[in-house]
């Protein structure tokens, strides 16, 4: 089993949280808090981005967690965006549907 590892970068109205490692059952917990963490420190309007370009895995709990943080962010009038992550990733949200529910950007140029 693989850790999961999460760092946060404020830019203006946005807050990328960078993940790396496994989102799955044992890393849940702590994404859960940094999802409702950084919904909080960006003053309005905001943006949450949650880059997934070093994550490894992503399991059925995490991507309930991300589904769960879009319909919050919708809720309380945020944006909730994904950056993609690699091919064995991005599959999960292909094969699942739920690439067509959530929004996802290009990384930055840099």
């Amino acid at each position: 089993m693989g850790n999961l590892s999460v760092s946060c970068v404020v830019e203006d109205d946005t807050a990328v949280l960078v993940l790396e490692g496994e989102l799955d059952l044992d890393g849940a917990p702590e994404m859960d808090r940094w999802l409702r963490q950084a919904a909080d420190v960006i003053p309005d309007p905001r943006r949450l981005v949650v880059d997934l370009g070093r994550l490894a895995f992503i399991d059925s709990t995490g991507l309930r967690l991300l589904l769960q943080a879009n319909a919050r962010a919708q809720e309380q009038g945020y944006e909730f965006v994904l950056r993609p992550g690699e091919p064995s990733v991005q599959r999960v949200f292909e094969v699942t549907g739920a690439i067509d529910v959530l929004r996802f950007e290009d990384r930055p140029a840099g």
